[in-house]
């Protein structure tokens, strides 16, 4: 019989393994798409046809996890994106980069919102009084330790492999070796899933199975929506995590180049950025683990402490946008990530306390839908803007964009006050006529 213990270690397995691979070639897979012929426009671009493809199909296969299951669904997404990563690795031109971030946008979409709704259910079906809080957290914990741990080790391995053939020459390369290195993990990973993600048996035949799963992803859609449209809570979560994949989308795709061109040409740059990466990484860990505490002390106020860092990343992000030495330039970038952890944390279980456990999968494959809406605006138009002009500017208008989006924070924060003290007046009525019919 399951725990809530066993569904955690379980889900903390998988979560490790799924973000340790995807870090390993993190610190440098800009730098090997520039080496193979890529300027910051094309790859703005590239990462901009990655968000379009997973907003074209996240909502549908959050459908689909929800009635196929979420454990087969996530099998294919590590199949999907098994074959994109390899694709990658044997890119030298701009078509075969199109089909490399084409299959890897496939796979993120239908990963999103499977593991992670199947941990929560999972959850709430053995105790549905658990405290999702402090678990969320701690999966954001394991999820950046993991990024951190890869970051350092795919540097590393750049730096270890520094014997290979000269980047843009040749498919294994110092630059191409931490994403070989990644492929056999997520095999491992593949085979956690099976292994691992447990769910009720299914008695139908497969074949009717994904039949009638697809037959029923349009009703899911509408009444996702129905359910999105009603909500003025989920409404404004959903506008702040279109601004925040707009913002994320810009650093991820200019911290490199930017971060390269202040270290120089030094042999340990790929160790340094991996370092770099790795310690942003765990400063956001530090923001997950604090945000319940940090919740606690603005007197359960979720929304305000979102509106407080997430605020404090735009003003850090304009911050970072003016420097022009490795030195403040790196603290500013980690403190933009510390925000961010506090943030993450807290909007998911704002998210998560709206969403009805039946619509979960598809609730949160919304959410990363504009989550990647607004990334494919931040790829394609601050890239653009960083290649006509200035990385500084780009990320001055990031900035920007979370100073004036983190109003919506407040009013969430506002509505949900309103909400218990309408439950409050009601109560007190309900006990005023009990004890007025006695």
């Amino acid at each position: 019989m399951s725990t809530t213990r066993s569904i955690e270690w379980r889900y903390y397995t998988v979560l490790f393994l799924f973000w340790f691979s995807t870090a390993l070639p993190m610190a440098v897979f800009i730098l090997l798409a520039q080496a193979r012929g890529m300027n910051l426009a094309q790859i703005g671009l590239l990462t901009a046809i990655y968000s379009a493809t997973i907003v074209l199909l996240e909502v549908p296969t959050g459908g689909l996890a929800d009635t196929l299951g979420r454990a087969r669904v996530a099998l294919l997404a590590e199949f999907v994106t098994l074959a994109g990563w390899s694709t990658f690795l044997l890119s030298f031109s701009f078509p075969a980069f199109v089909v490399a971030f084409l299959l890897n946008g496939v796979g993120r979409a239908l990963a999103s919102g499977s593991i992670d709704a199947w941990f929560v259910d999972s959850l709430l079906a053995i105790d549905p009084e658990v405290d999702l809080h402090p678990r969320l957290s701690r999966a954001g914990a394991i999820t950046l330790l993991a990024l951190g741990l890869g970051a350092v080790s795919g540097g590393a391995i750049v730096h270890w492999f520094s014997f290979l053939p000269p980047d843009g020459t040749a498919v294994l390369t110092p630059l191409s070796s931490p994403g070989v290195v990644a492929l056999p993990i997520r095999i491992t990973l593949m085979i956690a899933i099976f292994y691992l993600v447990r769910e009720p048996s299914r008695r139908d035949k497969m074949g009717v199975h994904w039949k009638k799963g697809i037959a029923d992803v349009p009703k899911l859609l509408r009444d996702a929506f129905r359910l999105t449209s009603g909500n003025g809570v989920l409404i404004r979560l959903l506008a702040l995590s279109g601004a925040s994949g707009l913002v994320l989308s810009s650093i991820e795709l200019l911290w490199q180049p930017h971060f390269g061109h202040l270290l120089g040409n030094t042999d340990l740059r790929s160790v340094l950025l991996g370092v770099l990466l790795a310690v942003s990484f765990l400063v956001g860990m530090i923001g997950n683990l604090a945000a319940p505490r940090l919740t606690r002390w603005f007197g359960g106020r979720p929304g305000g402490v979102c509106a407080l860092f997430h605020g404090l990343r735009g003003a850090l992000l304009v911050g970072l946008a003016m420097q022009t030495g490795v030195v403040p330039a790196a603290v500013l970038f980690w403190l933009v990530y510390l925000g961010q952890g506090v943030v993450v944390s807290t909007n998911s279980l704002l998210l998560n306390q709206e969403i009805p456990a039946e619509r979960r999968s598809s609730m949160l494959s919304i959410q990363s839908l504009v989550s990647y809406a607004g990334g494919f605006i931040g790829s394609a138009g601050l890239g653009f803007v960083a290649d006509r002009t200035s990385i500084g500017l780009a990320w001055g208008l990031a900035g920007g964009v979370l100073l004036v989006s983190c109003v919506l924070y407040l009013r969430v924060d506002a509505i949900r006050k309103e909400r218990s003290a309408e439950r409050t007046r009601f109560s007190n009525q309900a006990d005023a006529a009990a004890v007025a019919g006695r």
